[in-house]
């Protein structure tokens, strides 16, 4: 029992101390936020903190990381295999109501995604991207394409669409998700002659 006490505590003391990180993050730049910001915000003493976390750095990564594991968990196609294009876009548009239908995540995510943000929070996006992705992009690239060749294709074309999704959720939130997903399949799949060659609403045309 005092085992379960004392895990329950950390539990505790950990989350309360993220949460005050989190609460900084959102009132004032990140290079600002100091241990003493975050004791004080959470009402834990400094000692306390130190037996947690090495640092501010220490924090907002582990912070950071829970975030990622949070948003692949409650995707709801997280753990399927790509059959075709179609379940792709469903999986951005799932992935990106996620994030919009938990204001407080989105704003932490508007931050870190942000000039002033974390490049280590934008490579752990790109990196989930990826890993979600890998198996259905190689499906439907050309067989004879070779590895090295698609790892330099997933490689451009993640980190445009991680740039594009930070761009969303900092400066143009107010696009339609089904809109922006239309676009991003529509730049992936076909590229930029694809929009100058005609005004499609659709990455998937019918006609």
């Amino acid at each position: 029992m005092p085992e379960t006490k004392n895990n329950r505590r950390v539990r505790f003391t950990r989350s309360a101390l993220r949460e005050a990180l989190i609460d900084l993050i959102l009132e004032k730049p990140l290079v600002s936020i100091t241990v003493k910001d975050i004791c004080a915000r959470a009402d834990i003493n400094r000692s306390t903190f130190y037996l947690h976390f090495k640092d501010v750095t220490d924090i907002l990564r582990t912070t950071e990381d829970e975030i990622i594991e949070h948003m692949r968990e409650h995707t709801p196609t997280h753990e399927r295999k790509f059959r075709d294009l179609q379940e792709i876009e469903g999986f951005f548009i799932d992935f990106l109501e996620q994030i919009r239908n938990n204001p407080r995540i989105m704003k932490v995510i508007q931050v870190l995604c942000s000039e002033q943000g974390d490049p280590y929070f934008v490579r752990k996006l790109q990196t989930m991207t990826y890993e979600a992705f890998l198996d259905g992009w190689d499906m439907h690239m050309m067989p004879e394409m070779s590895e090295q060749r698609k790892l330099l294709v997933f490689s451009y074309t993640i980190s445009g669409m991680v740039s594009m999704l930070s761009t969303w959720a900092t400066r143009a939130q107010d696009t339609p998700i089904d809109q922006v997903v239309s676009l991003l399949m529509g730049l992936m799949w076909h590229g930029l002659d694809y929009f100058a060659a005609s005004d499609k609403k659709s990455a998937f045309p019918t006609e």
